[in-house]
């Protein structure tokens, strides 16, 4: 008896030191994925990450039919190694697909797109964890009649957030700006329309300290409200017509901003004829912006000779500035991130008060590279999240995962190209009664279950993405299971209910 309390007791230690999710992240080299958003706290990176997208090829029948919607949270620790991980279940009907983050006192507060299954309505949605991944609530924002897509995530300075986005039609031929107030418990205080421009992208949202204005960044244009979100006046910058892609925002003193794009000297004058014509002045840039809107200074990083993409920028208190991004962008609309080309990552670190360099940074050239973004620790290393397309030797379009650690004096210390290969699945019904089910990717092992004097009652073989187990010889009450696999070993535990 001593041995089965035992047993049973490391059992449920198995249980407390994971994250308690039924469902895993997972990475193999047949699934298309990307990273969209990261971030540093208390010592942890945190990622978005996101399997396949609309373009993409079913790479498992698990995924079938659900591919493009398929997003997960991990934890990586200071080497860049996984220490958790929660992949986003569907909710109230509709798949959630992450795409900002705030953590604040230990909770994290993660706002995205909740898109119907069905796709015929897009919402936002809010929703709030524990620093172990376990939900604490979620708010759902939006018209069932209408698409209402995200495109930033930010706090302001009553401590609530603000959601700002565009209302898109169907047939994507209306579209105006729209934003929502919501507070920390995910109560919606209100929402903002704007049917101004119709030509909206997506604005990016920044909130001055001093003046309390919002500056929301649109890709051509920049609209300032005041506190109370009424519109003061929405800008055409001069200089918007050699400056694009305006979607990297940093705050950085007195009222004024960094925005991260890239300029162009030559602007093509007829879009259709695809590539753009390749330029020698299409450079990853930055603009310092004034409270009025205006620009007050620039910097970019030259790269002769290509069409060259902003895919980050930060900006850290003690004055380091590093923006970066693809070297080489060369972009097929049709086929976006799969273009049979060898690109760069680039990266440029510098004293921004003593206009000094500290670094640049340049990798690849093996194959298509893509930047979604990177980030300053307060050890000023500079985290890089990015894909890469091995088109020379993928016939499929799959892009693999690259988060890389540059440090404080532009060498590359660490990276992680292969995140750990955690198989996803998922046991069901819990609570069941006759039978149970096991979806699961990557997982060529056994299903064990033991009851509660630690005695094994059941075990059945895992081989394939679906597995279905006759219960009816069980007893009702908690039982414990483990899924091994044959050669990476015990790969979950948790607890199975029969009634």
């Amino acid at each position: 008896m001593k041995i089965h309390i035992i047993f049973l007791s490391l059992l449920f230690a198995g249980i407390q030191s994971m994250s308690a999710q039924h469902l895993k992240y997972f990475s193999n080299d047949t699934l298309d994925q990307i990273v969209r958003f990261g971030l540093y706290y208390q010592g942890d990176h945190y990622f978005f990450t996101h399997t396949g997208d609309y373009y993409h090829q079913p790479s498992h029948p698990l995924l079938t039919g659900v591919e493009g919607y398929y997003s997960a949270l991990i934890r990586l620790d200071s080497s860049l190694n996984m220490k958790d991980s929660l992949v986003f279940e569907n909710r109230s009907g509709y798949y959630f697909n992450p795409f900002r983050m705030i953590i604040l006192n230990d909770t994290l507060f993660v706002a995205g797109r909740a898109i119907r299954e069905d796709g015929s309505d897009e919402q936002m949605f809010l929703s709030r964890y524990t620093l172990d991944f376990q939900l604490v609530g979620y708010s759902l924002f939006g018209d069932t009649a209408k698409n209402e897509i995200i495109s930033d995530f930010v706090l302001n300075s009553k401590g609530n957030f603000v959601l700002p986005g565009k209302f898109l039609s169907d047939n994507w031929q209306s579209r105006y700006f729209l934003l929502f107030e919501v507070g920390r418990q995910g109560e919606l205080l209100r929402a903002i329309s704007d049917t101004t421009f119709t030509n909206v992208e997506g604005p990016r949202a920044v909130q001055l300290p001093a003046s309390k204005d919002y500056h929301f960044v649109d890709m051509f244009f920049i609209s300032v409200y005041d506190s109370s979100f009424n519109l003061k006046h929405t800008i055409f910058p001069e200089f918007y017509n050699w400056f694009l892609y305006m979607h990297r925002i940093k705050y950085h003193k007195d009222d004024n901003y960094f925005l991260g794009g890239i300029m162009s000297q030559v602007f093509s004058e007829n879009l259709k004829n695809l590539p753009i014509a390749q330029e020698s002045h299409h450079e990853i840039t930055y603009y310092i912006v004034d409270e009025s809107a205006s620009p007050v200074d620039s910097g970019f990083i030259y790269l002769p000779d290509t069409i060259d993409f902003c895919g980050g920028l930060d900006y850290s208190s003690n004055g380091t500035l590093c923006y970066g991004g693809v070297h080489n962008a060369l972009v097929d609309l049709f086929h976006p991130g799969f273009e049979l080309v060898d690109k760069w990552l680039v990266a440029k670190s510098m004293n921004y008060n003593a206009q000094t360099e500290n670094w640049f940074f340049r990798y690849g050239g093996d194959a298509n590279y893509s930047m979604y973004g990177l980030y300053l620790t307060p050890e000023n290393e500079c985290i890089v999240y990015a894909t890469r397309f091995d088109w020379r030797h993928n016939d499929r379009r799959e892009r693999d995962i690259l988060i890389m650690k540059i440090d404080s004096t532009g060498l590359l210390v660490g990276q992680n190209s292969d995140i750990e290969k955690v198989q996803w699945l998922k046991v069901y019904p819990n609570p069941g009664s006759h039978e149970l089910t096991i979806d699961a990717v990557n997982l060529n092992g056994s299903f064990k279950l033991y009851n509660s004097t630690g005695e094994m009652v059941l075990e059945h073989d895992v081989i394939g993405w679906q597995t279905t187990i006759n219960t009816d010889q069980l007893q009702k009450g908690v039982y414990i299971y483990v899924l091994e696999d044959t050669t990476k070993g015990k790969q979950a535990v948790g607890k199975w209910i029969k009634q």
